[in-house]
């Protein structure tokens, strides 16, 4: 009885441990552990000048992705960059379901943050942000674009700044090869919030899972989501944990569409 517990226990946490979604269906990441933000100079109506919006960018990268000791990646910030005027006004797919990314709006800039006022993209003030992996080689992301709702109504220039951080944060995830998370606290969540202000285990648990860091396995590591010094660990780990006891307790017995643009509604 004590065995098919453990078995439960250990399936059930197992299967939690790999809630997150991938924004590209074959998890395409970036290979170079640097990743590189950068901003079109063609917005006009998201209340930040272009540098600003790049140093909000960073601020955004710092404060979730660059915290993630489990995860090899480290995004740094780019620069300004010209665009064509496509990167404003053309729809990211030229086909949905899935997406088929529009060959006029695929670059090398890494992670490119532009505004549109497409229609097609943005059919209503409540999608703030449209995010898609647009350059991808095999299991490679080779660069991705990010697009803010930039017209006169939008509503990302009304959001607060830590509201605003929280947003970009999620989208340089889309960017980066997470999909939507079905865990509520999490800041990929797929009813995408703007007031969440921390990552949680989900998210991760799927960065991690995209952007390892290389090293043994030597003991059990715990993050501290919150600053609180009260340690959180993932279903990741107790899922191993639970794994390696049932390894233990069973020693001496035999066993018998690509691309998914990912719109942001907050």
């Amino acid at each position: 009885m004590a065995k098919s517990i453990v078995i439960i226990a250990a399936v059930f946490l197992l299967s939690k441990a790999q809630a997150f979604t991938l924004s590209v269906s074959n998890g395409a990441f970036f290979t170079n552990n640097d990743v590189r933000i950068n901003v079109a100079d063609n917005c006009q109506n998201s209340g930040y000048t272009a540098s600003g919006l790049l140093s909000l960018a960073v601020e955004a990268s710092e404060q979730f992705w660059n915290k993630v000791p489990t995860s090899r990646l480290r995004l740094k910030q780019g620069g300004v960059v010209s665009v064509a005027g496509a990167f404003r006004t053309a729809s990211i797919c030229s086909s949905d379901n899935p997406c088929v990314p529009n060959g006029s709006l695929i670059h090398t800039q890494e992670i490119l943050i532009s505004c549109n006022v497409n229609a097609t993209n943005f059919p209503s003030t409540s999608i703030i942000a449209l995010t898609v992996p647009n350059n991808v080689t095999g299991q490679t992301i080779n660069a991705s674009t990010l697009l803010l709702n930039d017209n006169t109504n939008n509503q990302f220039a009304s959001k607060s700044r830590p509201e605003q951080i929280s947003i970009l944060a999620h989208e340089i995830g889309h960017a980066l090869g997470l999909g939507h998370s079905p865990v509520k606290d999490s800041l990929m969540y797929f009813q995408s919030r703007a007031t969440s202000f921390r990552l949680g285990w989900d998210d991760i648990d799927g960065i991690t899972y995209l952007y390892p860091v290389e090293q043994p396995i030597s003991g059990c590591g715990s993050v501290d989501l919150d600053q609180s010094g009260n340690s959180k660990m993932g279903p990741m780990i107790y899922g191993f944990l639970f794994a390696l006891l049932l390894g233990l307790a069973l020693r001496k017995r035999p066993l018998s569409g690509l691309f998914s643009g990912i719109r942001s509604r907050k």
